[in-house]
């Protein structure tokens, strides 16, 4: 590249690949919109790759001490990153003709715009192979015709993968941020939680984080190989345009984030507006007594995912250690909402706020998720919307918001079903397409 110039932030493009594009063996024309999606990122981003450090102090004695300092880099820590996306639905939600209307190329369902992302963080089964094809683990019940992303495990099926979300190793994949004119690649990227933000008054987000074991800038052959694929000023000062494909087989080529090749058409995703988002709740006040049901709008929503990954990193003396490895922790699913607080007769469907806080606050049960159950419903009922199914919630105790409008807050935790099963939750989606 001629010259020198500053690189700005709103020119930031981020990618997601199974593809090492700093090895020598990788090509270009490896890389195609089965395996390299583009992610469209919001203002905010963060990536670090900072140092573990020891600080060793002198103190002693006299009119003239020795009061010095030295610092020493002990470890390289693992690469931190996190942004934020719009939660879009595809239409691709099917993966089989005779399933119906919203059928993706080849069968490999991709039901939102981030699903490389939610695929990664779920399931121990990669988005896609090296070199291969896609590897969509969304999963199609022909019993009852539901389409869904299960953290239960699932077994292989025409056109869906297995999957098992008790696995102790997260998949490491590779990310490649292009800060303008620079290309950083994080090498063996995992995904370690997802965090959507349903604000009554915004559009649907999920906040993505997680971690890498190194970032390195890539400069020469490598990063003329990112270039002809994300775009951008090449080694030669040539600019270079993108190549983006729906055409899964097309080569030297990424996916786009906002666009989708379902039933061989075009189809631009939508987001989805939290205005119309709702929460439906099964709680029963005790393990004999009827299932009581509470529907009603929120004011907010939030919904979190993790993944509790932790990085195993030597401590040898006079060296700088790196990470060797990462393994998973507990799966912490949780999340909150409020709602105002109303009050009404029993069958009134939107005054049940100030009937479910009555039922928990006196259920004397010190756990009660094999009675409760939650339906999240990210944009109401009325596609396009994005449902979170739990089967088995902890509740705490709702809090009293005191307000110009009074309302309440309740925290919740999602819990298996069966102990060892892995199903906390099942992901709905519907786009408007379909």
């Amino acid at each position: 590249m001629a010259g020198t110039q500053l690189n700005l932030q709103r020119n930031t493009k981020v990618f997601y690949s199974v593809e090492d594009l700093s090895l020598s063996a990788t090509a270009a024309t490896d890389l195609t919109p089965q395996n390299t999606w583009r992610v469209e990122v919001l203002a905010g981003y963060a990536l670090s790759a900072d140092s573990a450090v020891q600080d060793i102090t002198s103190l002693e004695s006299g009119l003239d001490p020795d009061r010095s300092v030295q610092r020493f880099n002990t470890a390289r820590n693992p690469v931190e990153w996190n942004f934020q996306t719009y939660l879009r639905p595809t239409g691709a939600e099917k993966n089989d003709a005779a399933q119906g209307t919203g059928v993706a190329q080849y069968g490999n369902t991709k039901p939102v715009a981030d699903w490389y992302l939610w695929q990664a963080l779920v399931s121990n089964t990669k988005p896609a192979s090296s070199n291969g094809g896609e590897q969509s683990v969304w999963f199609y019940d022909t019993a009852t015709g539901d389409a869904s992303l299960k953290s239960a495990n699932t077994a292989a099926s025409t056109n869906t993968h297995s999957s098992r979300s008790n696995f102790a190793i997260a998949q490491e994949n590779h990310m490649y941020f292009k800060l303008d004119n620079l290309v950083y690649q994080v090498k063996n990227a995992i995904v370690n939680t997802g965090e959507i933000d349903a604000s009554v008054d915004g559009i649907a987000t999920t906040t993505w984080s997680g971690f890498g074991t190194e970032m390195v800038e890539l400069t020469g052959d490598a990063r003329a190989k990112a270039i002809a694929v994300f775009g951008g000023i090449g080694n030669d000062g040539a600019t270079v345009t993108p190549n983006a494909s729906i055409t899964l087989d097309a080569e030297a080529s990424h996916h786009p984030f906002a666009t989708m090749n379902v039933e061989s058409s075009t189809y631009t995703v939508d987001f989805i507006k939290n205005r119309l988002s709702a929460i439906s709740i099964s709680h029963q006040g005790s393990a004999v007594e009827g299932a009581n049901i509470y529907s009603f709008p929120v004011t907010g929503l939030s919904f979190s995912y993790s993944n509790d990954v932790t990085y195993l990193t030597p401590e040898e003396l006079a060296a700088l250690n790196t990470p060797i490895g990462q393994f998973t922790g507990s799966r912490t699913i949780t999340g909150s909402f409020t709602a105002y607080l109303r009050s009404a007769s029993e069958n009134s469907v939107r005054a049940n706020s100030a009937q479910f806080l009555n039922k928990v606050v006196n259920d004397s049960r010190v756990s009660h998720a094999s009675t409760s159950s939650a339906n999240i419903q990210i944009g109401g009922s009325t596609a396009p919307y994005f449902h979170i199914n739990m089967p088995a919630v902890q509740f705490n105790f709702p809090v009293h918001q005191i307000d110009d409008v009074l309302g309440i807050s309740v925290d919740f935790l999602a819990q298996e079903g069966q102990r060892g099963s892995g199903d906390e939750i099942q992901f709905f989606v519907r786009s408007d397409n379909n």
